[in-house]
């Protein structure tokens, strides 16, 4: 979370997202707790790893850096990158600013097949 702000007033209202599924989801998104990549805590199971890449499963790897997104990433989350370097912001992906304008992040992880997952 410390990396989507550093904030600890409560900053972020959940009017646009009308779905109480979708709100709960983005909450998790946010803490980068979700069922995919925490389960592992509750059923003892080992930690689960990218299949592409080897490296540990995390909110943060699924939308900036598994290179088997990019494709995707570039296609619902454009404007999640720096001006400059082109680089993904998870800061901006499920900041509120981004969420405001529309809900590609839906759109990126259902297209990916992680929405049913989450």
């Amino acid at each position: 979370m410390g990396e989507i702000t550093t904030s600890t007033l409560p900053q972020w209202t959940y009017t646009h997202v009308r779905d109480r599924r979708a709100q709960t989801l983005l909450v998790r998104l946010r803490k980068g707790h979700t069922y995919l990549t925490q389960r592992y805590l509750l059923t003892r199971d080992p930690q689960p790893y990218c299949d592409d890449c080897l490296v540990p499963l995390t909110v943060r790897h699924l939308f900036v850096e598994c290179p088997s997104l990019i494709e995707l990433r570039q296609r619902y989350l454009y404007r999640c990158r720096g001006r400059d370097s082109g680089v993904y912001y998870i800061s901006k992906i499920l900041g509120p600013e981004f969420l405001a304008q529309g809900h590609d992040v839906f759109r990126f992880l259902g297209e990916a097949g992680l929405l049913p997952k989450l």
